[in-house]
């Protein structure tokens, strides 16, 4: 036997679904691209300090 409510639910748990997968998404694009300038100043920092100590590269990439 259904309720009244039972639409109302139905409706706010798609909606909640709906609206959570949109954050998730938005969260774990801003996460991939704090991960990616994170790495990107890691590598400039390490390339540096290898310069520093071996000299420029001879050869190019």
């Amino acid at each position: 036997m259904a309720g009244k409510g039972d639409g109302f639910v139905d409706w706010l748990t798609n909606e909640i679904l709906f609206y959570g997968g949109i954050a998730a998404a938005i969260a774990s694009l801003a996460a991939a691209l704090l991960y990616f300038c994170i790495t990107q100043i890691k590598k400039v920092r390490l390339d540096a300090r290898l310069d520093a100590e071996y000299g420029e590269r001879t050869h190019k990439k």
